[in-house]
């Protein structure tokens, strides 16, 4: 009898063990998106200024432009958290938050799942999913909030009569936070209209419908409106949504290749392992397939189709989960899986050691060298810039030099400057577009875009620097003729070697 209950414990510690190595495994790796520098930048401002800019100030081509920040919020949070602890600081916050939707993905599970083990695998499986678009973003505010609406609406399933009294709340929250809220918006409408549809045919229910879902649903909807904006946020981003991006997380997801093969794997064991018979009648079966649709057609979507999947993907392991036990005792997989969890503390534990902890900076993907020398030369004027280097380069160098584009794109940059920049980019027919309609002074380019070629054939322009991954170029003008100068004469100071860790 003892020996049962210790290998119970035993599993049930080593589940809780893979779980929380998990987390730190999955949400953890200290990996900087583009934009993180822009938004914590802004995050600044906003706090310094105490008010949002109205306009699009960091930028020389589209200065004039309204600016419609559907990030505030998260970029003030994500601020507050760096300056008072760093860019560790940051790790623990995405961490963090990766384990409250854990967490919060538990308490569904729970609801139809008994099988520790099936829970623990689809929980990891779920956080595999997440794990390449879960960086420090704003977006991971919409995991968790949209993984929050779904604990609501199964809660109001389990004859909680209340629980959907909390969706007003998130949605006026979500709304300030990222432009992600659509998806909560979606969410609403399909359960709405199914639960709807289902208590017409029952009279004793609809006083209960009405009070519990449909007033508490309306209200959310109408929460949104409480943000700095109004009405003029939720039309822009209404209309915004269906803009086509030439951004690698708004592409289609590849099919015939092994990436994303945790997404696929896991629409391909929903598809298989739940049962059709009925599962078409719930709502959160057909939330997973429209996900997944969109998943398919974007990149960047794959992360809702994880949080909406998790509990087909515990029912499908719940039901084969047997079969497994039969030839593999409970200790030894309870030995097993605390390998794992061993493994991926090691591993993900290594990374944090050598790195001491803090966000590391590539050389090899953003210009700090290149931004090094501009700054210790006292660079001024307007900087062509790459799209991805956009918000780095605020970062470094504004106010002294304002950029051509950056990541906050239709938000705060009429489709027609950024359709510009990515011509010019990409060396087109029309390539010096961006340097003749707009007062451009630098420019600073990738060494592997084929505009890098085309400027230094351009007479007009004088390359002056390069380092593995950028070259800088000066427009032969009066306006750049000291500095031009100083070229000329090798006075310029070659850049410092700049640090790893962020901000670089």
């Amino acid at each position: 009898m003892n020996w049962v209950k210790a290998v119970k414990t035993l599993s049930k510690l080593a589940g809780l063990a893979l779980l929380l190595s998990s987390v730190l495994y999955f949400f953890s790796y200290p990996e900087v998106d583009p934009d993180l520098w822009g938004h914590l930048f802004f995050g600044k401002e906003i706090l310094q200024r105490g008010t949002l800019p109205p306009h699009n100030l960091y930028s020389y081509t589209a200065p004039d432009h309204a600016w419609i920040n559907h990030e505030w919020l998260a970029e003030v949070i994500l601020y507050g958290v760096y300056h008072f602890f760093g860019s560790g600081g940051l790790i623990l916050f995405k961490m963090a938050l990766g384990g409250v939707l854990v967490f919060l993905l538990d308490l569904t599970l729970r609801r139809s799942v008994s099988s520790l083990w099936a829970r623990a695998l689809a929980l990891v499986w779920t956080m595999a999913i997440l794990s390449p678009g879960f960086n420090i973003r704003p977006q991971i505010f919409t995991y968790v909030l949209f993984t929050g609406l779904l604990v609501l609406f199964y809660r109001r399933e389990e004859k909680e009569s209340k629980a959907l009294f909390l969706a007003p709340f998130f949605m006026s929250l979500w709304v300030n936070l990222h432009g992600g809220f659509v998806a909560g918006v979606g969410a609403i409408s399909l359960f709405l209209l199914w639960t709807v549809i289902g208590g017409l045919h029952y009279r004793n229910r609809r006083a209960a419908l009405i009070t519990e879902v449909v007033i508490p649903l309306t209200l959310s909807g109408l929460a949104l409106v409480l943000n700095p904006y109004g009405l003029q946020l939720l039309t822009f981003v209404g209309g915004d949504v269906l803009v086509r991006r030439p951004i690698t997380e708004w592409e289609p997801i590849p099919l015939l290749d092994f990436s994303f093969l945790e997404f696929k794997l896991g629409l391909i064991w929903v598809l298989l392992a739940t049962p059709w018979k009925g599962s078409w009648r719930r709502w959160d079966f057909v939330l997973t397939l429209l996900a997944a649709l969109l998943a398919l057609g974007h990149q960047r979507h794959t992360p809702l189709f994880a949080i909406a999947a998790a509990p087909f993907l515990a029912m499908g392991l719940q039901r084969v989960f047997p079969f497994v036990q039969k030839r593999m005792s409970e200790w030894l997989l309870a030995t097993a899986v605390g390998g794992m969890a061993l493994y991926q503390i090691s591993a993900i534990g290594g990374v944090h050691l050598q790195n001491r902890f803090q966000l590391i900076v590539s050389p090899r993907e953003y210009p700090t060298q290149a931004a090094e020398f501009l700054t210790r030369n006292g660079v001024h004027g307007n900087l062509a810039v790459p799209f991805e280097w956009g918000e780095y380069l605020i970062w470094k160098l504004y106010p002294e030099v304002r950029v051509s584009v950056d990541g906050r794109y239709t938000t705060a940059y009429p489709l027609e400057a950024i359709e510009d920049n990515f011509e010019w980019m990409r060396g087109g027919k029309v390539w010096r577009k961006l340097l003749e309609k707009y007062p451009t002074d630098i420019a600073i380019t990738h060494r592997a875009h084929p505009v890098t070629a085309l400027m230094r054939k351009d007479p007009e322009w004088v390359y002056i620097y390069s380092d593995p991954i950028a070259f800088i170029f000066v427009r032969n003008v009066p306006a750049q003729a000291g500095f031009l100068q100083k070229f000329k004469e090798k006075r310029l100071l070659p850049p410092e070697p700049p640090s790893i860790y962020f901000p670089g």
